[in-house]
């Protein structure tokens, strides 16, 4: 590499360095080399615009300027209205962010990288901030044996963000407070400016701290402590996770002098300035509760609530998934300043198995009106457009409004949420057996909308298909079929009753025995599905209507097989347009030696016209697959995307090279020629800065109306994706 690696980006490089290393150490002793032509004339000019971030600047490594993370898992707030958050990953190491006033103040340092990562609580007083991470081993000096863990709270200056060490403090900056060594995390934090209270939830103790010296006080027992709170008479208050029961505890003698069953899901708890009780409840009310008498000698009382009842769910049929003020979506977090606003973190990754995206923070004044609003929206994902309407973009979880006319980072409006945990559980957008279901694909099909999605591991996770009804569930989308498995056993699911639950029968399998690894999913704008198996051809099953529920109905046990096109070894990825009857492939050809490419697109691409009554080959790109170029990134095909006769194929990553001529983010090319008309690479307006193309599936690219081009790609990094806006010569 031509610069070194940042010690905060270390740990998010190193798996993928073994499987990068192998690429390039096996394309390189390759002699079939196949590149493109390497200096084309450009025959585009575009802009960089992005979805889903309030912040999209990004900017130089390690990206201390300004996004919003991805997840917030735990918020605490001081009295001036700065806020400060925690989750355990953020893909450009923001798991500590701090902000104000709607605006991104920085990050806490050094929360990732070299085995740390962050967590599920924090704290603040009026010096220090206390966040809950994980320290891993394997570093040397100042780290954990090889395989341990260390679960810590660790201590920052308020006024620089740096690590505050103490004496006897651990790590390599002495500023960490080791609570357990491989048992679990830490679930709650709650400071003053003499006391430090901590949940040792997998010990079952809360352990109290001197906050200045950070030397142990006292300790007692209490059942899965989770998230803390301090009142203004000397009491803590406690969630007992698991049993969803808030206690009340003397901190001089950790008695239990009150409690709260009355809150669903409790995942939040904060007090505010008129010594009253806010929780935070993540159940179906998605709202949060008030108490009063909190200082009595008896429970507390009732005193309100603030947030609509029901959150995104509420309201009218039609209404359910909307994005409106006051209408939460598990919430995470709760805060309060000396101006008696009101902060609330949303983040349906605390459910979702860290599946979905979708973090907001809101601002509000007492009477409900909301000063400000982040978003950090998407992880893992791909927008598609509406075919019905080009303004409407879906992600996986998410739904937007475009208005094209605004600059860019302005166009997008966040307008649903589309997925209902509650109605429906197994949605394989936030099942843990689907790791990272990843984009969405948009079709409309005899009038009626269904989105495709699929995954990060494509090749075991298959395709899952949704549907829309309005009139019941609003702007959910519904789960209808899937199609997943393994190498020799695939399983499907149909939705035959139109409830969108997977019932055993209702499920079956398919293609038993048979060697059906696949890469290539593509559902085409009749809704078949085809999938390119790697050596076995091309499947395709098709839909043959609709019932009476609007579930789509696939003929499993009658599908169609294509033969391996001669072109090809092996089939990556492909696109079929039934109506012009093209069939676009890209894959490896006979003869390129194939090793070490874990997902990648391959070394060719072709278009075949009249692919249904007698294929012929209409063009055929050689794709650049750079085997000799240097680093830790190679300069190697991840996904692409057609539309008509371009192909747009993008790259693995290349964020650390400083030539974007020579290692673009996306090549143009032109079937007509099989050359390369163009280079695209993330602009000035997000500081020229991109992640990683993680999913096979990273590009959705759709031609406008009026001739412009949109080309969305994956961006992680930052928590959005990318949006270019390209006009093309003929």
């Amino acid at each position: 590499m031509s610069r070194p690696i940042p010690e905060w980006q270390y740990a998010a490089i190193v798996p993928v360095i073994a499987v990068l290393v192998i690429i390039a150490h096996s394309v390189i002793s390759n002699n079939d080399t196949i590149t493109a032509e390497s200096n084309p004339s450009q025959r585009l000019t575009y802009t960089t615009s992005w979805i889903g971030n309030t912040y999209g600047p990004g900017g130089e490594l390690p990206g201390k300027d300004k996004h919003v993370q991805l997840s917030i898992l735990a918020m605490a707030v001081s009295p001036d209205g700065t806020v400060y958050a925690n989750a355990p990953w953020d893909e450009a190491g923001r798991e500590g962010g701090v902000y104000k006033n709607g605006d991104v103040l920085g990050q806490l340092d050094a929360t990732h990288g070299w085995g740390r990562s962050g967590g599920t609580a924090i704290a603040v007083n009026d010096n220090y901030i206390y966040m809950a991470m994980k320290q891993t081993g394997r570093y040397g000096v100042g780290y954990p044996n090889s395989d341990d863990k260390w679960y810590c709270v660790r201590r920052y200056n308020r006024s620089n963000y740096k690590g505050a060490k103490f004496k006897g403090g651990n790590g390599y900056d002495n500023s960490m407070l080791i609570i357990n060594t491989n048992q679990g995390l830490i679930r709650g934090i709650a400071a003053d400016n003499s006391r430090l209270y901590v949940s040792d939830t997998p010990n079952n103790k809360i352990k109290v701290y001197d906050a200045q010296t950070m030397k142990p006080v006292k300790k007692w027992s209490v059942n899965q402590p989770g998230k803390l709170a301090l009142d203004k008479t000397g009491s803590l208050w406690v969630i007992q996770n698991k049993t969803n029961k808030i206690l009340k505890l003397n901190i001089e003698t950790g008695k239990v002098q009150g409690k709260i069953d009355s809150v669903r899901i409790p995942t939040a708890i904060v007090v505010d300035n008129q010594n009253r009780l806010l929780v935070g409840d993540g159940g179906l009310d998605n709202q949060i509760k008030i108490f009063k008498n909190i200082d009595s000698s008896g429970n507390p009382t009732p005193d309100g609530t603030f947030g609509v009842k029901g959150g995104i769910y509420s309201g009218s049929p039609q209404e359910i998934g909307k994005i409106r003020p006051l209408h939460f979506n598990s919430i995470t977090g709760i805060g309060v300043d000396q101006d008696n606003n009101i902060y609330v973190a949303s983040d349906p990754s605390r459910i979702y198995a860290w599946q979905a995206g979708g973090l907001t923070v809101d601002s509000y004044k007492l009477d409900g009106t909301i000063n400000w609003k982040l978003q950090g929206l998407l992880f893992i994902d791909i927008p598609d457009i509406d075919p019905a309407d080009e303004t409407v973009v879906h992600t996986k979880n998410q739904q937007f409004k475009l208005d094209y006319s605004k600059s860019s980072g302005q166009e997008w409006t966040h307008v649903a949420h589309t997925v209902n945990p509650f109605k429906y559980p197994n949605d394989k957008r936030i099942k843990k057996t689907i790791k990272h279901n990843a984009g969405a694909m948009i079709r409309r099909v005899k009038g009626r909308k269904l989105m495709f999605t699929n995954s990060m591991y494509t090749e075991s996770a298959g395709i899952h298909v949704y549907r829309f009804n309005p009139d019941t569930d609003g702007e959910v989308a519904i789960p209808t079929a899937s199609f997943w498995g393994s190498q020799l056993d695939y399983r499907y699911w149909q939705d035959k009753n139109g409830n969108g639950q997977e019932e055993q029968a209702e499920q079956g399998q398919y293609n038993q025995g048979q060697n059906y690894r696949a890469w290539a999913f593509w559902p085409d704008d009749d809704g078949n599905i085809w999938i390119g198996t790697s050596t076995n051809g091309i499947k395709k099953l098709s839909l043959k209507g609709f019932d009476a529920y609007g579930s789509p109905i696939y003929d499993i046990n009658n599908q169609q097989s294509f033969d391996m096109p001669k072109e090809f070894k092996i089939i990556q990825r492909l696109e079929y347009h039934p109506k012009t009857d093209t069939m676009y492939i890209a894959g490896y050809s006979p003869t390129f030696d194939k090793r070490g490419d874990w997902g990648l697109i391959g070394n060719r691409a072709v278009k075949y016209i009249n692919w249904s009554k007698a294929p012929q080959k209409a063009g055929e790109i050689v794709i650049s697959y750079n085997q000799t170029s240097k680093g830790v990134r190679p300069d190697l095909p991840k996904s692409m995307a057609v539309s008509g006769d371009y192909l747009f194929v993008g790259y693995v990553d290349n964020s650390f090279e400083k030539d974007p001529n020579r290692y673009p983010k996306v090549r143009v090319y032109d079937f007509r020629t099989g050359q390369e008309i163009g280079k695209i690479n993330p602009g000035p307006e997000v500081k020229s800065t991109t992640g990683w193309l993680d999913v096979p599936m990273a590009l959705r690219v759709v031609r406008r109306k009026n001739g412009e081009y949109l080309l969305f790609a994956e961006e992680d990094f930052y928590a959005k994706a990318l949006m270019y806006r390209i006009k093309m010569d003929p």
